[in-house]
């Protein structure tokens, strides 16, 4: 019986390839490099060609790989291997989020071959996982399991005679056997076969006449319970009594019990004027909302199911025609979350940042005064702390309201004071933690609060996590800074004279390669010791028949200040536009004329609008945030204040429209007074913000977003 094998974990031998890694073999069989490692626990340390590796996997699963080059497009690639590009999304849900250079995709199932043989005797210290790998050409069906709990002095041996099993059907089912040994208090998965009398009772547990003829059902792709209960015409509950111990995990190919005697058609089913939806990966219920323009109220009516989760795959019932709104969101498209609020239970929320509390003498008000002032970190948490307040009190306008919680971090590396902070205080069921101000201490707030799956917000760290998923960087790297202007100059410079004029030693010297291998054929105008530039060697760089497009990159306020001029004295003659990856505070030097940048139209990356509170005044959308801060505190709120609003308002947006904030961080851009939020999720880490402005200086002076 082949449905029973297709239950059954199988394994295959798969012989190292050069250049091969573990997760490009996971990729290969559509499996994951952690399942790789239960198997093979050496791999950890590495893993070298010709080696032979036990891979699990379901059915003949092996897929066609690619590696994305220059150029690919998820259309290109269906196009090359003759997939959908359903398919490809499919395969690869994070290419959702778009593809990169050197990101390994699959593209679609290997033909089926006839593998060789392997001489186990060649080698040494596999035989016992060879032997693994052989598969019985028929094995018993699996209908059920039981959830053993392992007592004090239980062995493999014991438990397997007890069910009357072999331990090979224990570890075949409980993977990570095969490398540790089994302890106390373990719970084990052991198979109901189809031969034990146990599993034949499974029928009679209900007495509806519906249910009294029963059969088996194999789990395909993107089922749930909901859609086999559905078309079987029973209730979810009354599936779940047929297969009493029903594995949670619902894994692709597992039998369960289903009535023969219904059959409903999801279609035959749908009532005039709606029509089924399939439920994309990663889809949440805010995409859904406002893909078909339809309220949360009426989504829920007609799929009251769905409070209790949404998951790939699911087929909900929506109106018709109404799908057709909307194709789907991209990077670039900016989405308003206040519209598609419908989760208003109170949001948990934390506030760590270090305000130094220990350290201020309150009896002594000059002196407390003078401390303010001068110590820069309490300023800016002030701000920030400010700016969340008034978000707290906008999201109430809208329902969202927020049980606030704040911590002092005290100060940098202060590892010992914030472990206590978490172990004295209960952090189970906080929604999201916004700070510490220090990335040390952020690392060390994910690192704890990891088992809990806590969100936490990095409000000002430039650097990400590679450590912790929980980790939510809410300010664009540098790397994604350069990213951005490099992009967009890049689309451009065809007909351009790209010219590099890069300050000497240090950090530098990496964005200067950078810049060289993305523009191979530009100038390089030649700096001299002291960073100074001479006329003759700009001259030299320079075309006068074509535009001049110039990077500098340079934090050294007197190297600016002497390319600067250069430049601007022949901006006309010779149509320079200058762009940098940094606009450092060495750009804000009063030796620098910003009359100079405006001329040469000086370009550059951002995390914010960067406008000043006149101009923000003036704009009908962010008018009422400053209004409303000027009122509590009587002054214009700041950068790091504006900031403060900004992140804490989007998260309570995203926990409006979303169970968590895991299902809310992948729906577009989200846009407020001077910050903008798209949220990516790393393959090594957590999430980053990769949404950044454009910036460039007009004729008037006036700052303009370009992207």
């Amino acid at each position: 019986m082949v449905s029973g094998i297709a239950y059954a974990q199988q394994y295959k031998s798969h012989k190292v390839a050069k250049g091969e890694n573990v997760y490009r073999i996971a990729k290969r069989y559509n499996t994951t490099p952690e399942a790789i490692y239960k198997i093979n626990p050496t791999a950890k340390d590495g893993i070298s060609e010709g080696e032979i590796l036990a891979v699990p996997v379901l059915g003949n699963q092996e897929y066609k790989i690619h590696v994305v080059e220059k150029g690919d497009t998820v259309y290109s690639l269906s196009k090359k291997y003759n997939i959908s590009v359903e398919t490809i999304y499919l395969l690869n849900p994070e290419a959702d989020k778009g593809i990169n250079l050197g990101q390994i995709l699959n593209v679609g199932k290997m033909e089926e071959k006839e593998v060789a043989a392997v001489d186990v005797n060649k080698e040494k210290g596999k035989d016992a996982v060879l032997d693994s790998l052989k598969i019985a050409p028929k094995e018993q069906e699996i209908i059920r399991y039981i959830t053993h709990k392992v007592k004090k002095k239980e062995t493999l041996y014991g438990i397997a005679k007890n069910y009357k099993i072999t331990v090979e059907d224990i570890k075949k089912n409980n993977k990570r056997l095969y490398s540790e040994q089994i302890r106390k208090k373990d719970k084990l998965r052991i198979p109901v076969f189809a031969n034990d009398p146990v599993g034949n009772e499974t029928s009679k547990v209900l007495t509806d006449s519906r249910l009294s003829t029963t059969t088996r059902y194999t789990v395909k792709p993107k089922d749930t319970k909901y859609s086999i209960a559905r078309r079987h015409g029973v209730t979810i509950n009354e599936l779940e009594q047929l297969n009493p111990n029903m594995s949670s995990g619902f894994p692709v190919g597992m039998q369960i019990t289903v009535p023969t005697s219904v059959f409903v058609s999801l279609k035959d089913a749908v009532q005039p004027g709606f029509e089924l939806y399939q439920v994309k990966p990663k889809e949440t219920i805010f995409r859904i909302l406002r893909r078909t323009g339809i309220s949360s109220d009426s989504l829920f009516k007609m799929n009251p199911y769905l409070r209790e989760g949404l998951k790939a795959g699911m087929v909900i019932t929506i109106p018709k025609d109404t799908i057709s709104i909307s194709k789907g969101l991209s990077k670039e498209k900016y989405v308003d979350l206040g519209k598609n609020l419908y989760n208003f239970t109170p949001k948990k929320v934390a506030v760590m940042l270090p305000f130094s509390l220990d350290t201020l003498n309150f009896e002594a008000r000059k002196q407390t005064e003078s401390y303010l002032k001068s110590k820069q970190s309490l300023r800016i948490a002030l701000d920030l702390y400010s700016g969340v307040l008034i978000a707290i009190d906008s999201a109430k306008t809208r329902g969202i309201t927020t049980e606030l919680t704040v911590f002092d971090t005290h100060r940098n590396n202060n590892r010992e004071h914030i472990k206590n902070l978490i172990h004295e205080n209960d952090f189970e069921n906080t929604d999201a933690i916004i700070g510490p101000l220090y990335q040390s201490n952020a690392e060390i707030v994910a690192s704890e609060l990891k088992k809990y799956n806590t969100p936490v917000f990095s409000p000002a760290s430039r650097k990400e996590s590679k450590l912790h998923d929980n980790f939510f960087q809410t300010r664009p790297t540098n790397k994604i800074l350069q990213d951005k202007i490099i992009s967009f100059v890049e689309k451009d410079s065809i007909s351009k004279n790209i010219v590099i004029i890069v300050q000497k030693g240090g950090k530098y010297e990496e964005v200067k390669k950078k810049l060289i291998a993305k523009f191979p054929n530009a100038k390089i105008a030649k700096i001299e010791e002291g960073n100074y530039l001479y006329e003759v060697r700009l001259n030299k760089a320079l075309d006068k028949n074509k535009p001049n497009w110039i990077f500098l990159e340079s934090n050294d306020v007197a190297m600016i200040s002497n390319v600067i001029p250069l430049l601007n004295a022949k901006a006309e003659s010779h149509k320079i536009t200058l762009f940098t990856t940094d606009k450092n505070n060495a750009f804000d030097n009063d030796n620098i004329k910003n009359e100079h940048l405006s001329k040469l139209h000086m370009h550059y990356p951002s995390v914010d609008k960067e406008f000043d509170n006149k101009e923000i005044e003036e704009g009908e959308e962010i008018a009422p945030f400053v209004k409303r801060y000027k009122r509590e505190y009587g002054s214009d709120p700041n950068k790091w204040a504006i900031r403060g609003f900004d992140i804490a308002y989007d998260i309570l947006m995203r926990l409006g429209t979303a169970d968590d904030l895991y299902k809310a961080s992948f729906d577009g851009t989200t846009e407020y007074v001077e910050n903008k939020f798209n949220y990516s999720k790393k393959l090594l880490g957590g999430y980053s913000n990769e949404a950044v402005y454009l910036i460039k200086f007009d004729d008037d002076l006036k700052l303009n977003i370009v992207e």
